[in-house]
C-alpha cells in the first residue's frame, strides 16, 4: 500500500508538471506525448533521484506498473529509453491502483469495440483473438448486452475530437495490454519477478558478478557465519532467564500475562533490595550493569575501592550531557572538561594524548558540544569493560549484593549493609556489641544516587 501511494503521488506530480505537446514521428503527428529524455529529466526532478541512472530506473518502474506507456513501440514496454522515444502518461482512470481488478465483461466489451472499428487500424492480435473466442463461449448468455455496450461506447467516442480519440484509444490499449483478466495486479507482484524481466545479460553485469564472487572468496563469509550464529545463540541463552515473556518467575506472576504489577514494583530504580534475577543480569555484560541505576552505584562503590571511580562518573556525566537541553549544553560541557579533562582537574580520567587531542578539537570547533566527548567516552568505557568489569564480577562487593538479593525473602537486609558488613560474624550471646563510631560510619556510607548534576559526589555523615 505504501508503494502504491508513492507511485500515485509521483505520477500525479508528473501530470501537473509535464509539458505534453504534439511530436512528429516521420509523417505521423503524435499528440500529448513527451520524449524519453524529457521523461527521465522530469522523473529525476519530481522523484528526487540522485542521478540519471536512478531517474531512469524510477521511470522504468512507472512504465512497468502501467502509469505511462510507449506510444509507437509497444515492444519497449519493460525499459525506458533516454532518447527520442515517445511516451504518454496514463490518465488516473487507468492507473493500477484505481483499477484494482478487471473482469471478463469489461474486456469483452473492449474487444467488441475494437472489432466494430476499422479492422486495418484496430484489428485484434492473435492472443486477443484467442481471448475473444473464449469469452464469446463463456459469456454467450449475455453477449447481446456486451455488443450493445460496445456500440454505445463507440458512438460516444466518435463525438470526441480526433486528437482526443487517438489519445484515449492508446491509453485503453496500454491498459488492457498489461491488465487482461487472469493476470495479477502488477503492484501485487513480488519485486524480484519484475526485476527479473527488466534485467538483461550484459558484459558489465557479468563483470559485477565475477567481482562479487572474488570478494566472497577473499572474505570467506561462510566461515564467519557459524561464529556469528554461535554468538547469537549464546546471547539468547544468557538473556533467556531475564525475559519475562520467555521465562516467568516462580514466585511472581508475569505482568505481561496478568494484571499483577509486583514485578515492576520490585524492579524500580529506588528499590532497597534488588531482585536476584536483576543482580545476576549485571554479570552478563558491562552494558547490562551500567543500564541499571543501582548497578551503577554498586560499580562506583567498587571503583572507589580501586581509586578509579572517576571513570564511571565521567561516563554518567556524558550520558546526561547527550540528553540535556540546548541551553544546558555549554555549561555542562565546561563543567565536564574542568572536572575530568582539564589541567589540574580534581577527577582526572586516564585518556591517551591522541584521544585528548581529538576531544579538544571538537570542543574548540565552535559547534554544539553535545557529542564533543564521544572519543573520550569510548576510551573510558572500553577501559572499564576490559579492565575493571572482570574484577567487579569476581569481587566481594558484587557477591555481597547478590547475597542480599537472595536473602530478601527471609531477611530484609539492604544491599548497602551487605557491602560493608561482609565477613562479619555473629558474637556469642552476652558478649558486648561494638558500637559504631562517627568515624566508622564515615567510611561505611555509600555515595549518593549517581547523576552528572551531583558530580563530584560528596559523602555525608550519619546522624546518631
Amino acid at each position: 500500500m505504501n508503494l502504491r501511494n508513492q507511485l500515485d503521488a509521483l505520477c500525479g506530480r508528473l501530470l501537473e508538471s509535464a509539458q505534453l505537446r504534439t511530436h512528429k514521428y516521420f509523417r505521423v503527428a503524435v499528440p500529448h506525448a513527451l520524449t524519453g529524455q524529457s521523461l527521465v529529466a522530469l522523473v529525476g526532478e519530481k522523484g528526487h533521484a540522485d542521478d540519471e541512472v536512478e531517474a531512469t530506473h524510477l521511470a522504468t518502474l512507472l512504465l512497468q506498473y502501467g502509469y505511462l506507456f510507449p506510444v509507437i513501440e509497444p515492444q519497449s514496454q519493460f525499459q525506458v529509453r533516454d532518447d527520442g522515444t515517445l511516451y504518454r502518461l496514463q490518465r488516473p482512470y487507468f492507473w493500477p491502483s484505481h483499477a484494482a481488478q478487471t473482469d471478463n465483461v469489461e474486456y469483452a466489451i473492449y474487444l467488441n469495440k475494437r472489432l466494430l472499428r476499422n479492422e486495418q487500424r484496430h484489428g485484434l492480435e492473435e492472443d486477443e483473438i484467442e481471448a475473444y473466442n473464449k469469452l464469446a463461449e463463456l459469456l454467450a448468455h449475455m453477449w447481446g448486452f456486451i455488443t450493445a455496450q460496445a456500440e454505445l461506447q463507440l458512438k460516444q467516442q466518435k463525438e470526441k475530437k480526433k486528437a482526443d480519440k487517438v489519445v484515449y484509444d492508446s491509453e485503453e490499449r496500454a491498459f488492457w495490454r498489461i491488465r487482461r483478466p487472469g493476470t495479477a495486479n502488477c503492484l501485487e507482484q513480488h519485486v524480484q519477478k519484475v526485476e527479473k524481466r527488466l534485467r538483461k545479460a550484459t558484459a558489465a553485469g557479468y563483470r559485477s558478478i565475477v567481482e562479487r564472487l572474488k570478494f566472497s572468496i577473499k572474505t570467506k563469509p561462510w566461515l564467519k557465519a557459524p561464529k556469528a550464529s554461535g554468538d547469537m545463540v549464546k546471547w539468547v541463552e544468557n538473556l533467556h532467564d531475564h525475559d519475562p515473556l520467555l521465562a516467568s518467575s516462580q514466585q511472581i506472576s508475569n505482568p505481561w500475562i496478568t494484571d499483577e504489577t509486583t514485578l515492576w514494583t520490585l524492579n524500580t530504580d529506588a528499590v532497597e533490595v534488588p531482585t536476584e534475577r536483576r543482580v545476576k543480569r549485571w554479570g552478563i555484560s558491562v552494558q547490562e550493569l551500567v543500564k541499571d541505576p543501582i548497578g551503577r552505584q554498586v560499580l562506583e562503590t567498587f571503583l572507589e575501592s580501586e581509586f578509579s571511580s572517576e571513570n564511571i562518573r565521567f561516563w554518567i556525566a556524558i550520558q546526561d550531557l547527550k540528553y540535556s537541553t540546548n541551553a544546558e549544553i555549554e555549561p555542562k560541557a565546561e563543567r565536564i572538561y574542568e572536572e575530568f579533562l582539564g589541567p589540574g582537574a580534581p577527577c582526572q580520567v586516564n585518556v591517551d594524548s591522541r584521544t585528548l587531542e581529538r576531544t579538544m578539537d571538537l570542543l574548540n570547533a565552535g559547534n554544539p558540544r553535545r557529542h564533543a566527548f564521544t572519543h573520550a567516552e569510548e576510551h573510558v568505557f572500553t577501559l572499564m569493560s576490559k579492565d575493571s568489569y572482570p574484577r567487579f564480577v569476581k569481587s566481594a562487593i558484587y557477591k555481597g549484593v547478590l547475597t542480599a538479593a537472595q536473602q530478601q525473602g527471609s531477611k530484609r537486609v539492604g544491599w548497602r549493609n551487605f557491602i560493608f558488613n561482609m565477613g562479619a560474624t555473629k558474637k556469642p550471646l552476652g558478649s558486648r556489641q561494638h558500637k559504631t563510631s562517627r568515624d566508622d560510619s564515615h567510611h561505611q556510607q555509600l555515595p549518593k544516587q549517581l547523576s552528572s548534576d551531583s558530580l563530584p559526589v560528596a559523602k555525608t555523615h550519619h546522624n546518631r
